[in-house]
């Protein structure tokens, strides 16, 4: 009977260690989630949402004009009928409202054509990534 229980225990402690041993190399190996991140790209830095009203942000041109507060704008002569914009933040979604009263949302780390969709006048940063209330 002694025998069987220090077996017993004596497996137990291996699988203890083995089952230690797995969640530390997925721990080390960085297989946990973690949150996304949109980031800086196309010379737009984080937490910006960046307009291109001449050149294309593919070409490496540097945006014109650049927003980051969370409320609803005008856009200025640098921004106003943009053909591109690039939306760097992180989970919030930026609405271009057009000169017809039309808009698009802007979801985090995308880039979109504007010109197709008409004559971008305003922006609202809003605090959800599908530019909801």
């Amino acid at each position: 009977m002694r025998g069987g229980t220090s077996q017993r225990a004596k497996r137990t402690a291996r699988l203890v260690s083995a089952g230690l041993l797995a969640g530390t190399m997925i721990a080390a190996s960085g297989f946990a989630a973690t949150p996304a991140h949109a980031g800086s790209a196309y010379g737009c830095t984080y937490p910006r949402v960046c307009f291109w009203t001449t050149g294309s942000p593919y070409n490496s041109n540097p945006p014109t004009a650049s927003f980051q507060d969370t409320y609803y704008q005008t856009l200025g002569s640098r921004s106003r009928g943009a053909d591109w914009v690039f939306n760097s933040r992180n989970d919030d979604g930026a609405k271009i409202y057009y000169a017809d009263g039309n808009w698009v949302c802007i979801q985090p780390d995308e880039l979109m054509y504007l010109e197709p969709y008409g004559y971008a006048v305003a922006i609202d940063i809003m605090d959800s990534p599908y530019c909801s209330y």
